[in-house]
């Protein structure tokens, strides 16, 4: 009998078939390519929204603090010639800040590297001497007190808070479908989180800014004033970060900072909050928020959390129809 008759049909379900016809793994990142532009993108326009929110804001600053002028002077003022480019300019800069958390959708490496830029307000913050000499040698008309990279607080808040939406793209992209067990408690867990980052923050920022003021640049941070600034950063990174597995989590802090901002509008509001709102503290927080790091970081975090939504939807979906 012929050798051929031994040789099992290609047909026959108990051939053996070859290694190469098993699928390959699925890919949940993105390509090097998307990856490179995200971070060039973010590193370079994020840093660039932060000043325009910050100048844009200060006229919105002013009136919320000091009520100098009736809301109907500040639209008056808005809409001049004076006040136009710096409601042009927040807008500009909110725009700029959603078209960041945009990038989130091709790749987390951008959002995820602006982690870095956290360095700059930090090491601003830690040595005033630097700020003194910016301040001294810069251009007249770059008024790197008021609208730079410092930007009274606000990078010292978004920053961290961006950097973490990157990092919890990378976990969601990674686990799409997060267990109920770990998504539930990210709701209440992760806004409590975020609200001790951030105050820490802000303690710390005020105790520099206190320095800053009586020492005139001349003196270093406070020992307690750098530790608060750091951990409360990475405290505010890695909330934001573990929203990854909460995908909802960033709701609820999103919109409680666009109804307090809203607030401000609101005749009587400041007799409303508790007193902790105008110690050191507290003060430094509500000139933060009134600068725009309210709309800012709500309508950032909101954004995102449509972008993460879209990110495990389409991972998930690539997964269904992957070979198996």
């Amino acid at each position: 009998m012929s050798s051929a008759a031994n040789t099992p049909s290609p047909y026959d379900p108990s051939a053996p078939h070859p290694a190469a016809a098993s699928p390959a793994p699925l890919r949940a990142g993105s390509g090097i390519l998307a990856r490179v532009l995200t971070v060039l993108y973010a590193l370079v326009v994020t840093p660039l929204a932060v000043g325009l929110v910050t100048y844009g804001g200060t006229p919105w600053q002013q009136f919320m603090l000091t009520r100098a002028a009736d809301f109907r002077g500040l639209i008056d003022y808005l809409s001049s010639s004076n006040g136009a480019p710096t409601l042009i300019a927040l807008v500009g800069g909110l725009l700029l800040l959603v078209s960041v958390v945009a990038t989130g959708l091709a790749s987390s490496a951008g959002l995820l590297s602006v982690s870095v830029l956290c360095l700059v307000p930090l090491g601003l913050s830690l040595a005033p001497q630097l700020m003194m000499w910016l301040y001294e040698n810069m251009p007249a008309a770059v008024d790197v007190m008021g609208m730079g990279m410092y930007g009274q607080g606000l990078p010292l808040v978004l920053y961290p808070v961006v950097g973490g939406l990157g990092l919890a793209l990378l976990i969601a992209r990674r686990r799409p479908g997060p267990h109920l067990a770990i998504s539930l408690p990210g709701l209440a867990v992760v806004p409590i989180m975020m609200l001790i980052g951030s105050w820490l923050i802000m303690y710390g920022y005020a105790m520099v800014m206190r320095t800053f003021a009586i020492t005139f640049g001349g003196g270093a941070a406070p020992v307690p004033a750098m530790l608060a600034l750091v951990v409360g950063m990475v405290m505010l990174w890695l909330s934001v970060g573990a929203a990854g597995g909460s995908p909802y989590a960033l709701v609820l802090p999103a919109l409680v900072l666009l109804v307090f901002s809203a607030g401000f509008l609101v005749p009587g509001f400041f007799s409303m909050l508790p007193g902790v709102m105008f110690s050191p503290t507290g003060s430094t927080a509500l000139a933060t928020v009134a600068l725009g790091a309210g709309p800012a970081v709500g309508i950032v975090l909101l954004v995102h959390t449509a972008v993460q939504l879209t990110v495990t939807s389409r991972t998930r979906r690539r997964a269904l129809t992957s070979p198996v």
